[in-house]
């Protein structure tokens, strides 16, 4: 990629989120963003929202009532130097103890040094988090120069909550690293690629191979992750007699291109979810997606187009829908094919735009890179919310 001509690059943006490890969703989109902005020849401070404790502090990773006030402490002073030399504040959100402790922090710094700051807003507990604590994260959605969402589906409760109109800003899906493969058929080769988690729904997801594989004797599941639950689900394995299931850990996400090009289909039992990025990844490695439609999945897929969708806990229709695509591979190839249409719109060429005009950055008519013609662009992701 080349660099962007002046008008664009050469701005100074503190990105402030999670650094993996712990590797998830919201560490992931943070590399990329850092990534892509520094190609275009942006100067990016990274400030990492689980900074480790300095030699002199180590001994507060055993006070665990301490921990939050210690951190909170540090990410405020670390804060404080950091954005008075900067142009952009863009900080990735999640809810609960991290958005007083990260969020809160980087809005009133940003405020008080007369900073742009953006929330990057993209919990899937999101609405649980506003119902609880919405009167306390009010005024700092209100104090934010910018709120940016994923996903209409996010974006609709905080409007809903705070009044506070959200621009959709897709995640990033860089296709470089998740090259597209073509199915002629599909076979009951299967992958999940979440943490093993509650949340995530992974005993719905063995639940449903079990019913797949007494169809079909030969079905394999990769499950890639790891997380509390890894215990619970390798006996639920045992109890069920399933063979060919195999806990695969931690995968790097280097690695799971090529895990994807192993399989056909992804199953995903999330229970709560936002914008997620290994389904959108599978779609771009040309799986087929059969999912819950749980938070703000159905606000990205819809069913029998680009994926199959039924209830959360209902692992039974997620069996059923992996069936449908082993039986219609014109069906499968045609989900497929919608569906890297609907991730193409996540690529870099397509979202930075958004991106930058959140940051109040004009992209000339020569650079600006418009949004592929799809429906789906000009409805969910091109625009900004209006409720």
């Amino acid at each position: 990629m080349k660099k962007s001509q002046p008008g664009i690059g050469g701005r100074r943006i503190l990105l402030v989120g999670p650094q993996a490890p712990p590797y998830g969703g919201m560490a992931l989109q943070a590399q990329k963003l850092e990534r892509f902005l520094r190609l275009e020849g942006n100067s990016v401070d990274f400030f990492p929202s689980n900074l480790p404790f300095p030699n002199g502090l180590r001994f507060v990773d055993h006070l665990r009532g301490a921990r939050p006030f210690v951190r909170s402490a540090l990410i405020w002073l670390g804060l404080y130097g950091r954005i008075r030399r900067t142009d952009v504040v863009h900080v990735l959100a999640a809810s609960w103890l991290y958005f007083f402790l990260v969020v809160a922090p980087a809005v009133i710094l940003s405020r008080v040094h007369g900073k742009k700051v953006i929330i990057n807003y993209r919990s899937g507990e999101g609405e649980q988090f506003f119902r609880s604590y919405g009167w306390l994260a009010k005024p700092l959605f209100r104090l934010a120069s910018a709120v940016t969402v994923p996903s209409d589906y996010l974006g609709a409760a905080i409007y809903r909550h705070f009044g506070v109109q959200a621009s959709i800003i897709p995640n990033i899906v860089d296709f470089s690293s998740f090259p597209y493969r073509e199915r002629a058929v599909f076979q009951p080769k299967i992958v999940v690629t979440r943490h093993l988690e509650k949340i995530y729904g992974i005993e719905s997801v063995i639940r449903a191979f079990g019913k797949i594989q007494k169809l079909h004797p030969e079905a394999s599941l990769a499950i890639a992750g790891t997380g509390s639950q890894e215990d619970d689900l390798s006996s639920l394995v045992q109890r069920s007699q399933l063979k060919n299931v195999r806990f695969l850990g931690h995968v790097p996400h280097c690695d799971l291109a090529a895990l994807y090009d192993r399989c056909d289909i992804l199953l995903n039992g999330s229970q709560v979810d936002n914008f997620p990025g290994s389904l959108l990844e599978a779609s771009a490695s040309g799986l087929a997606v059969v999912s819950t439609n749980a938070g703000g999945i159905p606000f990205i897929y819809e069913t029998g187009v680009n994926a199959i969708l039924v209830a959360p806990d209902d692992w039974e229709g997620l069996a059923a829908g992996v069936e449908r695509v082993l039986q219609d591979t014109r069906l499968g190839a045609e989900m497929t094919t919608a569906a890297l249409q609907l991730c193409q719109q996540c690529d870099w060429v397509n979202v930075r735009r958004l991106l930058y005009q959140s940051y109040g950055i004009a992209v000339p008519d020569a650079q600006t890179m418009e949004l592929r013609d799809s429906s789906y662009s000009r409805s969910q992701l091109g625009r900004s919310l209006k409720v």
